[in-house]
């Protein structure tokens, strides 16, 4: 017999769990979580050393959740950006007293979110984690979803009225539901590492466009830096070769001096920069959120707040349906969520091929165009609010309303 839920979560990640934490108050809902790592395992890839730059509306969303409060100790208001390209006369400032709000997004790394969703999460009494489990085959119709799991105690069959596949970037469950995806390489790896240096950050996020491709200092908490270099792929295996001292003055030599000087860097890792937009964001009882539906260039910063969107969404429409999985709740999400989504990914794409782009008259155009946007109050807020992710409509969570 197939043990039944209304909702089966893939993937117990930030995104996985965070659609969990959501959906905490309502324990009519009964919901399995299939994730393939055993519970708060250090190997979780959502939960490492790196660093997410979490948007002001991302914090109404933890704060209509419960969690603000919990989670503000440990992370890094940023109080303002500072965009520039390498080469170019031209900058733009944005800053959070322009926007009436305390800052204009939060710095904090992945563990301290993961630590915090897996203490709220694990206190659930309906829902329930198969883990380490993996998805192995996923079978549909128009009155539900039923799934076989392998676990180490063997094979489990699963049946649910609507199965979420927050199972990232290289989705088996998206594979499984014979949903393609469309992807674009950048030829850029993004090489991550946390620094300090000689100067108190005071809240300032950089933005730096190069010619190899962006460079973002990210301000952390105990003064430190979170950096994302992205660079030529073919510069990644050469990069991440170098000892400290030599990373520490390459990146200095492609980043500048406006952070002060580079004293101390952290361990470093790397991942190719691949653009994955999935075909279909809703198959029959089968939803698509967070990197399953959406793997973006991580140039502005917008990957896990877009994934938190897909989430206040999706829970606000189906956590009082009578079926989470009936089709017209389906269809109200895609509705609602593919604008957000499109205006996210013509954004972040057209910034990397804008600025990667080595043709000098389009570098003066850049460079005019950030000046541009430095001296255009209307302009300028308008970026803000996009990357407040305050732009278009916004359901209750995002409103900071409980559901």
């Amino acid at each position: 017999m197939a043990a039944e839920y209304d909702i089966i979560i893939i993937g117990g990640g930030m995104v996985g769990a965070s659609l969990l934490l959501a959906l905490k108050n309502h324990p009519q809902l009964r919901i399995a979580v299939v994730e393939a790592h055993p519970f708060r395992s250090a190997k979780q890839p959502s939960f490492d050393d790196r660093s997410i730059a979490l948007s002001y509306g991302s914090r109404r969303i933890w704060e209509a959740m419960g969690c603000w409060d919990k989670l503000a100790p440990q992370i890094e208001p940023i109080l303002s950006i500072h965009v520039s390209d390498r080469g170019h006369l031209g900058a733009s400032r944005i800053r959070h007293s322009e926007e009436n709000v305390e800052a204009l997004g939060y710095v904090v790394e992945n563990r301290v979110m993961g630590a915090l969703l897996m203490a709220q999460v694990e206190t659930m009494k309906n829902s329930h984690w198969y883990c380490p489990a993996t998805i192995e085959s996923l079978q549909q119709d128009k009155h539900g979803v039923r799934i076989r799991i392998h676990t180490e105690q063997g094979e489990n069959e699963l049946q649910g009225r609507l199965l979420v596949a927050a199972d990232g970037g290289q989705s088996v469950s998206r594979r499984l539901a014979g949903v393609g995806s469309k992807q674009r390489d950048y030829q850029q790896s993004a090489v991550i590492a946390n620094v300090r240096t000689d100067q108190l950050h005071q809240g300032i996020a950089y933005e730096r466009f190069t010619d190899s491709g962006p460079i973002a200092f990210l301000p952390m908490t105990e003064n430190r830096y979170s950096v994302v270099w992205s660079c030529q792929r073919q510069e990644e295996s050469s990069i991440m070769a170098l000892d400290d001292g030599a990373f520490m003055r390459q990146l200095q030599q492609r980043f500048g001096f406006r952070a002060g000087n580079i004293e101390k860097t952290g361990e470093r890792s790397s991942y190719p920069l691949i653009y994955t937009e999935t075909e279909q964001l809703v198959k029959g009882r089968v939803v698509f959120i967070g990197n399953a539906a959406h793997a973006l260039h991580p140039v502005s910063g917008q990957g896990y707040n877009l994934a938190l969107r897909d989430v206040a969404e999706l829970a606000e429409i189906i956590v009082d349906a009578a079926d989470p999985g009936h089709e017209l709740l389906l269809a109200e999400y895609h509705a609602k969520r593919l604008r957000d989504m499109q205006r996210v990914y013509r954004l972040t794409d057209t910034l990397v091929k804008l600025f990667s782009s080595h043709f000098e008259p389009l570098g003066h155009l850049r460079s005019a165009a950030l000046i541009a946007l430095d001296l255009s109050p209307p302009l300028r807020s308008l970026m803000a609010r996009q990357s407040m992710g305050l732009l278009g409509r916004m359901g209750k969570l995002q409103r900071r309303l409980p559901l």
